[in-house]
């Protein structure tokens, strides 16, 4: 069969989408993949090892770095979680709405089943337009409205809150995105949507949610198209991405480090950093740990580091984070994750709305200390939220407990399982 995909965003967005072309392409589909990527990176690597078809768009250009560190650090700033997806929208999205348009018109034309990023509306109207049978991908479980989930970017205060709070979420989401949204679907001649939400984040048959089922407890009031089927990894994953050199041997010489990245949160723009790792290091200091750094920067050797840090551009976390005490991270989808996989406690600094509400579910989880916000963060805060952490043996044993029930788990293949039952089984 012949599937295509489409994504866009952060490495966060786009992981679930080559694993799950990995996983189609081995069950024997013919899969093409669209992405992207709003840091330029390259999946090419993933697309080769497992034989699927990569096509990478443009992403949004801002060819100042400094400017780009201006405009990232000013969401950042604005705090309010509809400011900042507003700004996302417009810094971000707008830039590559005709590109990704054009593509998923292309993808749709020579597929007959196409899958997308919840976000990728340009995918959805593309698929209508051509009567291309749909299924979306959802990154995390509170976009999708309940009466036993707290409304995005809200306080909880309490399940008597949630059916006004959605109805306030679903307001204020749709005056950021029906405009765009409904201004192509009008050019294009379909009817507009008056819910995003429930029309245009989740295609009409299928909704795959790439979240573990330990971590979201499907709500009973969920339509049957709402499938939670696990974190999405790529096949066989251990082994295919090199360890940084000497990092192992910095692992075994001592105590399990605390692993810390803001992954795609963290821009690669030399002031940024360095002022990140001035926390992290002096946090690391009143701690008195030994740590692992990541940060997105090819010459190491720029940075002072203490004998008891060791740092990289990235690594494997399926088999670096495993051998670590905890992780510190900015709460995405993907590393949220990957540390409880691991088994590892977390020290979440949410950088936006999404990233908070990750945080709050490992804190209900018991498998994390209290939430941090990345505007207001600093060295005195973040060392005792940790110490508190790693001093903690029942939250690194909540952690191991349900990292091992996350292991038993194959996210990717479950959606290979339901794609198929929903589109080929039953003929489209």
């Amino acid at each position: 069969m012949k599937i295509g995909l489409q994504t866009w965003g952060s490495e966060g967005d786009i992981r679930p989408f080559t694993s799950l072309s990995a996983a189609l392409k081995l069950a024997g589909h013919d899969v093409t993949l669209v992405v992207t990527d709003n840091a330029g990176r390259d999946y090419s690597g993933i697309a080769n090892r497992y034989g699927f078809n990569l096509k990478a768009l443009p992403g949004p250009i801002i060819s100042d770095k400094h400017e780009a560190a201006k405009v990232w650090q000013s969401i950042i700033d604005a705090g309010n979680p509809i400011k900042q997806a507003e700004m996302i929208m417009t810094y971000g999205f707008d830039p590559v709405i005709e590109s990704m348009y054009e593509a998923a018109k292309e993808l749709c034309a020579e597929s007959e089943l196409v899958v997308g990023h919840f976000f990728v509306f340009p995918l959805r109207v593309a698929a209508e337009k051509g009567k291309v049978p749909m299924a979306t991908v959802n990154i995390v479980h509170n976009c999708i409205p309940s009466n036993y989930i707290c409304p995005p970017g809200l306080p909880d205060l309490g399940k008597w809150f949630y059916p006004l709070g959605w109805k306030l979420v679903r307001i204020m989401i749709g005056k950021i995105f029906l405009p765009r949204v409904n201004a192509l679907r009008t050019r294009e001649g379909l009817a507009p949507n008056t819910d995003v939400m429930s029309q245009t984040w989740a295609a009409e048959r299928l909704n795959l949610l790439a979240v573990s089922p330990t971590i979201c407890n499907r709500p009973q009031d969920w339509d049957e198209k709402h499938h939670v089927c696990g974190f999405f990894n790529p096949p066989d994953e251990e082994g295919k991405e090199a360890w940084p050199g000497g990092l192992e041997s910095f692992i075994n010489a001592g105590s399990p480090p605390v692993y810390f990245t803001f992954g795609s949160m963290m821009l690669s723009d030399l002031t940024v950093i360095r002022k990140t790792l001035n926390i992290w290091q002096e946090a690391v200091k009143q701690v008195k740990c030994r740590a692992i750094m990541q940060v997105p920067w090819d010459d190491l050797s720029v940075f002072e580091i203490e004998s008891n840090i060791f740092m990289v551009n990235r690594s494997p976390y399926a088999e670096v984070f495993p051998r670590c005490s905890a992780i510190v991270h900015h709460g995405g989808a993907g590393t949220t994750q990957s540390s409880l996989l691991a088994g590892k406690p977390s020290v979440v600094v949410a950088h936006m709305a999404d990233q908070t509400f990750w945080g709050s579910e490992l804190e209900r989880l018991g498998v994390a200390g209290k939430l941090l916000q990345r505007k207001t963060f600093h060295p005195k805060k973040l060392a005792a939220i940790l110490l508190q952490v790693i001093s903690n043996p029942a939250m690194s044993c909540n952690a191991e407990a349900l990292g091992k029930k996350m292991s038993d788990e194959n996210g990717t293949l479950n959606a290979l399982h339901i794609i198929e039952e929903y589109f080929i089984s039953q003929s489209l």
